[in-house]
C-alpha cells in the first residue's frame, strides 16, 4: 500500500537525515532532508485516509517512523551542539512514553487514532526544527521562544492523546 511505502521512505531518510548532519557536516541538505521526511507523513497520512487504504499495521509503522524520526533528529542535532541538550531529554521521554502506551494498547487490540493536537505538534516539529537548522546565527531569544512553543506544543499533544486514552480504555471495558 502507497502510505506504508511512504513510511518506509521516511523511515530510510532518517539515517540519512543522521548521517548529513553528523558526519558530513550538511545542515542545509539535512534540512532538505527534514522537509522531505515531513512531507512523506503528511502524504502517507492524507492518502491513507482519503483513499481507505488505513491498516493495522500503519497504524503503529507510521507513528514509529514518526517517533523514529523526531529522536534521531534531536539527537543528532544536540551532538551537533544546534539545540540545547535537555530537548533531547524531553523528547526522549515524551517519545518512549508514547511507544510504550502504544504497544500496550496494541497488545490489548485498542486502537487510538491521531488526533489534531498530535499533528499541529508534528508540524510545528518540522517547522521549527528546520529553522533552527538554516538559521544559525538565531538569537538566543527566539531559540529558545522556538524551542519552548516546540516543547508545550508536543506535551499538550501528549496530554490529548493520554486523555483520548484513557477514555478509549474506559469504553472498552463497558
Amino acid at each position: 500500500m502507497i502510505p506504508n511505502i511512504l513510511t518506509t521512505v521516511r523511515m530510510l531518510l532518517t539515517p540519512i537525515f543522521a548521517y548529513l548532519v553528523l558526519e558530513a557536516k550538511n545542515l542545509p541538505w539535512a534540512a532538505v532532508i527534514l522537509i522531505l521526511s515531513g512531507l512523506t507523513d503528511v502524504a502517507d497520512g492524507f492518502i491513507a485516509r482519503h483513499y481507505n487504504m488505513t491498516s493495522n499495521f500503519g497504524k503503529i509503522y507510521d507513528p514509529f517512523a514518526d517517533k523514529l524520526m523526531q529522536i534521531t533528529t534531536v539527537l543528532s542535532l544536540t551532538i551537533a551542539q544546534v539545540i540545547p541538550l535537555w530537548v533531547v531529554a524531553v523528547v526522549f521521554v515524551k517519545e518512549m512514553t508514547m511507544i510504550l502506551i502504544g504497544g500496550m494498547l496494541y497488545l490489548k487490540h485498542i486502537a487510538v487514532h491521531s488526533n489534531w493536537y498530535g499533528k499541529a505538534a508534528t508540524v510545528l516539529f518540522y517547522t521549527i526544527i528546520f529553522v533552527l537548522i538554516v538559521w544559525q546565527g538565531i538569537p538566543s531569544l527566539w531559540m529558545w521562544t522556538l524551542l519552548a512553543i516546540l516543547l508545550f506544543s508536543m506535551l499538550f499533544a501528549a496530554g490529548g492523546y493520554l486523555v483520548s486514552t484513557i477514555e478509549k480504555i474506559k469504553k472498552e471495558r463497558v
